[in-house]
């Protein structure tokens, strides 16, 4: 029989080995029964083990109600074990109604009179700030792990030893902390072959060992723990050390399934609805997760929820109100990463009735607790214009609360905060100060982000070498998004001359891991043809690969690849048009731009540009931002097809819909919008507005305006983009918004000195050119 365990936070505690009477005992009604009628009153050893069999969470008929009344029978009979689960399970809020005060009472008093199990769980209370128990305070934590340690806790020993290994709360000591936690892996304590196979195999406690990972692990699984087979799991299924091996991840996964564990059921089937490892079984994959998600399983009903909240999923169709009832669910089952879900969608209105004030209440509840994760959530709600008013500044100290914790998601999305302008001002040199800390802090995407920034000279001198060397670093650990990234520096010629092969090599890498983003960027190379041959058929196949990993943006660029044409043979605009339906009612919000556009193309009418125009307005009514912000583009520019004037310009009324959708939109969205009015109005003192607001718009921002310039005010982008070549010594004429010859030699001169002259050679009012100029921005 299996010991029973006592655990905190995924982490074990204490276990209880069962005598042979006590293996004797079955969790079935009549044993159940038998045992009680052995347990009386005054007997506390048994009436502890029976709290013990009832709070196991291996045991089928789990009952934390009964198990709390057994332990709470067993501290009345002077049990101080049976106090100690009292205390946790009080704070917990298990088998009884929560009472942080009155279970850190018990425990603490234990812990004055030197129990080694109390001193062991406050170390978990304070390394685990997601219980929402104690602030975080790893330093503290440490030291109640020493003291359980000294008083000959194993379980602490192995805390200690996660923690000296990865410098949390202590100077670290890789191979000090290693060897206490191999020591007790050498006794065979499965507990600790999972954790030791953790810290060769996780990047942050030194030197990677996959292979030694691998033994140790085995080692655990072979002793019955399936959480050993869900790590090796997911060092296979996840970039990292090692390249993804979705088939070897799966097959770990379903033996710690066979094994009965919930978790190892919820991978299969997660892993079952992608395809990964396998062939795609939507409804199957869902079988499994529901039957979960009916045994009350928090972690299948967050899935459910993830699943059913994603916009712009192939898998499944989006339905807020569904995935706000499972995270509902899944927070009364004690979920925090769900209550939080369900905060964000309550304050944004999404699936149940908005409530801004009560959402931000809720989720700043549980970050006042020192939840690092609510605390991020907290600030992603204070910039977000949708979840109520913006607090610059309560956003700013709650990443920072975040980051002091050690969460380097935080330093990355304060980086994010001064890179996208979408709530200050843009300060690049700040970004890529929080993006360097977190890449000092050992996180991947930090490094990435910084690696990208330096190779294009944001924020600091550039340097192309150094950048891109940092980005392929990473990239060489198999991490997905790095390899994306590299491919970006390599193919778009703002980060050095381009690279066609590698670009190719790198998204390909990406893809082969499963990256639908990767196979987006493939296609895009192959439709436009500027760095590699151009094929619409190769293009369109792999628009296609990417819609069926799951990924609207897919059929997205599908659809818009038919209805503009731009994929040659492959497909029409009226298969177009209906692909991109398939992309809206996905979820997928931005699918409604080429939508409507498509109306107004393929009929060509007065009759297709009502029906655009009524798509667009009833999806703004909707909720639907990017439709509201292309019918404000629509109207402001007015719409040409075939030389036809199918939409007349109305700028009177585009502002009368930004006016109605302002309060939900950006302060990045806001000055796009207010730009291109300036570039409407035709004249020179508008395009110097441009010139003068354009850098407090992130530089993804800049360049979208830029080349929108082009299409909607040629005048325009001929003056912003004299301007800037006159700022680099490219042109000595003043900005005139006239295209001539010393502009045209100008624009050629700034791509060969990108090292992308290639690109340049067609017309200056080019696709191709204008990209390469607005990386100038």
């Amino acid at each position: 029989m299996r010991s029973a365990c006592l655990f905190v936070a995924g982490f074990m505690v204490a276990c209880v080995l069962p005598g042979a009477a006590a293996a004797d005992v079955k969790l079935d009604a009549s044993a159940a029964g038998n045992a009680v009628r052995v347990a009386v009153p005054e007997n506390a050893n048994a009436l502890l083990r029976l709290g013990d069999l009832y709070s196991d969470e291996a045991n089928a008929h789990r009952d934390l109600i009964k198990a709390f009344d057994y332990y709470r029978r067993a501290a009345d009979a002077g049990s101080d074990g049976a106090r100690l689960r009292v205390g946790e399970m009080l704070a917990l809020g298990q088998g009884t109604p929560r009472d942080v005060e009155t279970g850190l009472a018990i425990i603490d008093e234990l812990r004055r009179n030197g129990d080694a199990g109390a001193l062991t769980l406050l170390g978990g209370f304070y390394s685990r700030p997601e219980l929402g128990i104690a602030a975080p305070d790893l330093k503290r934590a440490y030291q109640y792990y020493r003291r359980a340690s000294e008083a000959g806790s194993d379980s602490a020993t192995l805390r200690m030893g996660e923690m000296r290994a990865r410098g949390q709360g202590t100077e670290q000591d890789v191979e000090a902390g290693r060897a206490a936690v191999k020591g007790l892996a050498e006794r065979g304590n499965p507990f600790a072959l999972v954790a030791l196979g953790g810290l060769l195999s996780s990047g942050d406690a030194g030197p990677v060992d996959v292979a030694g990972a691998t033994n140790v692990l085995e080692k655990a699984a072979a002793l019955g723990r399936p959480e050993a087979l869900l790590r090796l799991g997911d060092l296979y299924s996840e970039s990292g050390p090692v390249p993804a091996d979705y088939g070897k991840a799966l097959d770990y996964y379903r033996r710690a399934a066979a094994q009965g564990d919930a978790t190892g059921r919820l991978r299969v089937a997660e892993m079952t609805i992608r395809g990964q490892g396998t062939k795609p079984d939507v409804d199957a994959g869902l079988a499994v997760l529901d039957s979960l998600a009916g045994t009350g399983d928090a972690n299948a009903l967050l899935f459910l929820g993830n699943l059913y909240a994603a916009s712009g999923s192939t898998v499944v169709p989006a339905d807020l109100p569904k995935a706000f009832a499972y995270f509902r669910r899944a927070a009364d089952a004690g979920n925090p990463a769900a209550a939080l879900r369900a905060g964000e969608m309550m304050s944004r209105g999404q699936g149940t009735a908005r409530n801004a004030g009560a959402a931000r209440a809720m989720v700043r509840q549980v970050a006042d607790a020192g939840n690092p994760y609510a605390l991020i959530v907290l600030g992603d709600l204070l910039r977000d214009p949708r979840s109520y008013s913006i607090d610059k500044d309560g956003a700013i100290a709650a990443y920072e609360k975040a980051a002091s914790l050690g969460q380097t998601a935080a330093l990355l999305r304060l980086g994010a905060f001064y890179s996208d302008g979408g709530t200050v001002a843009v300060d690049l040199p700040k970004a890529l100060s929080y993006f360097g800390a977190a890449a000092a802090a050992g996180d991947l995407t930090g490094k990435v982000e910084a690696g990208a920034m330096i190779a294009r000279g944001q924020g600091t001198e550039r340097n192309i070498k150094a950048g891109r060397e940092m980005v392929r670093q990473v990239a060489a650990s198999g991490d997905a998004n790095a390899l994306i990234v590299l491919g970006d520096l390599l193919s778009r010629g703002d980060a050095g001359p381009v690279d066609a092969k590698g670009a190719v090599k790198a998204y390909t890498e990406a893809a082969a891991l499963g990256s639908s983003q990767a196979l987006l960027r493939l296609g895009d190379l192959y439709r436009d043809g500027m760095v590699v041959k151009k094929s619409g058929k190769r293009a369109a196949e792999y628009y296609r690969q990417a819609a069926d990993l799951g990924d609207a943006y897919g059929l997205y660029s599908l659809g818009q690849g038919m209805t503009d044409r731009a994929l040659g043979r492959t497909g029409n605009p009226a298969e177009g048009q209906k692909t991109l339906l398939q992309a809206q009612r996905s979820g997928l919000a931005e699918a409604v731009r080429p939508l409507a556009d498509s109306y107004i193309n393929i009929q060509g009418s007065r009759r297709g540009t009502r029906q655009a125009l009524a798509l667009l307005q009833t999806e703004m009514l909707a909720g639907n931002i990017e439709a509201a912000k292309h019918l404000v583009g629509l109207y402001r520019d007015g719409y040409r097809a075939g030389g036809v004037l199918l939409v007349k310009p109305k700028p009177d009324q585009a502002r009368i819909v930004l006016a109605q959708v302002s309060q939900d939109l950006t302060r990045s969205d806001l000055l796009l919008e207010d730009l291109m009015f300036a570039a409407a109005s035709k004249k020179k003192a508008g395009y110097q507005t441009i010139l003068d607001r354009i850098d407090e718009l992130a530089p993804s921002d800049r360049q979208s305006l830029v080349r929108a310039l082009r299409n909607t005010s040629p005048a325009a982008y001929i003056y912003v983009a004299q301007a800037r070549l006159r700022e680099l010594g490219l042109l000595r004429s003043q900005a005139t918004g006239v295209l001539d010859q010393q502009t045209i030699r100008a624009m050629r001169s700034y791509c060969k000195r990108t090292g992308a002259g290639e690109l340049c050679r067609g017309s200056p009012m080019s696709s191709p050119t204008a990209d390469m100029l607005s990386y100038a921005f």
